[in-house]
């Protein structure tokens, strides 16, 4: 980011320096032009008000190729060159001209300082970003009350050293001091809060820009992944569902929001919002979505629900798991026939994350669908496996009972 740099009015005159205040006591004579010199620097004032910067320049280069009296003679072309340069649009030649006017310090002091500042603006915009800023902190160190544009020159520099730290606080102060700040000053100190992972700034900063510019969509998702980020779901889902309601949210935000609604137990919330997206077509049906649809329906009590969505699952994806998951639901639902159904097919898959749970599931399924030899072979298979023993023996023995009670009877 590269602002643009105004040389200060009052420093591109091209005004002769022949006052010897603020020289040490002893040093006033070091102050002064030779007449010669005196009247080539007013040759160099006119020809510059005609236009003719060229002719300026050549004036100026040959005064420098003599010998000067005093550094002060030297310090004053070069100054003087510097302003034809700028005039001329060579900044990089200005810079080198300026720096050579203030090197030997005999300019007087408020003199100094302007040019440091001019230096400044014309090094940091060349990408001289470390030189430029040294001649910025010793233009500071002596004004009183730097002005936006000046705070804003410094973050420039230190941005693009990628020194955030050094960069903050004058863009702070930039925005602090304008009437009117940019709003890509704002997204510069943005950067800088995110780039030393100062979140609770990054969320004070957005809560602003949000305000003020309520139609830049990434803003209201960036405060609300910076909610998340400082553990403040409650902020982070208000934020969302106003995003939500101004249709901003893509699929990624679509489906962080129903994360949250699960985090902050709002199963019901968050299968709503996903099937009524679902069915605006604002996000996809992956397996991912409907497999968050599912478990949202099934933690909101809604089981029915959830069995379309694992079923719909089940048609796009090869993830036996997910019968195994269907005939669960089935199962409590007391839907024995689609249990049992589903129960099966997922045992052939004889996978032991679940095999002997489903073994288990599909006798009680049977026995309940009045299918004794179904359910007698299922909780043989379940005897077989130490986590489902017990229950299985336990059916067994009630299987057992009542047959024996029938035959008795």
């Amino acid at each position: 980011m590269k602002p643009l740099i105004l040389i200060r009015p009052a420093l591109a005159s091209l005004a002769i320096l022949l006052s010897c205040a603020a020289l040490p006591q002893g040093q006033e004579n070091q102050r002064v032009l030779p007449e010669s010199t005196y009247k080539s620097l007013n040759t160099v004032q006119e020809v510059m008000d005609l236009g003719e910067h060229k002719t300026a320049e050549e004036i100026l280069i040959k005064l420098l190729s003599k010998p000067a009296d005093n550094p002060y003679e030297t310090a004053v072309i070069n100054q003087t060159l510097g302003y034809v340069y700028i005039a001329m649009d060579e900044n990089e030649k200005a810079a080198t001209a300026f720096i050579k006017a203030v090197e030997h310090n005999v300019l007087p002091n408020e003199v100094i300082h302007e040019l440091y500042y001019v230096i400044a603006q014309l090094l940091i915009p060349s990408g001289k970003y470390v030189e430029g800023i040294d001649y910025f902190q010793k233009w500071l160190v002596l004004e009183g009350n730097p002005g936006a544009d000046a705070h804003l020159l410094a973050a420039t520099a230190y941005y693009q050293l990628g020194n955030y730290q050094g960069m903050i606080p004058h863009m702070q102060d930039a925005i602090r001091k304008s009437d009117n700040p940019e709003q890509s000053w704002y997204e510069l100190l943005l950067t800088g809060y995110f780039e030393t992972k100062d979140f609770n700034s990054a969320a004070e900063l957005l809560e602003k820009m949000v305000n003020l510019y309520p139609d830049e969509n990434d803003y209201w998702l960036r405060l609300a992944g910076v909610y998340q980020q400082l553990k403040q779901d409650e902020k982070a889902l208000a934020i969302l569902e106003l995003a939500l309601g101004k249709g901003i949210l893509g699929e990624p935000e679509i489906l962080q929001l129903a994360q949250i609604y699960l985090y902050l137990d709002l199963p019901y919330k968050a299968a709503t919002l996903i099937n009524n997206e679902l069915g605006k077509g604002t996000i996809s049906r992956t397996r991912e979505t409907l497999e968050l649809l599912a478990n949202s329906w099934l933690l909101a009590r809604e089981k029915e629900r959830a069995a379309q969505a694992l079923n719909e699952l089940a048609t796009i994806s090869d993830d036996i798991f997910v019968i195994y998951k269907l005939g669960q639901i089935y199962f409590e639902m007391e839907k024995w026939d689609a249990a049992i159904d589903s129960l099966e097919t997922a045992i052939k898959n004889r996978n032991p994350e679940y095999e002997a749970d489903a073994w288990l599931l599909l006798g009680i399924a049977a026995y309940h669908n009045n299918d004794n030899i179904r359910s007698l072979k299922a909780f043989n298979q379940a005897l077989s496996f130490d986590s489902t023993k017990e229950q299985a023996q336990w059916w067994l023995d009630k299987l057992n009972n009542e047959q024996m009670a029938i035959e008795n009877g």
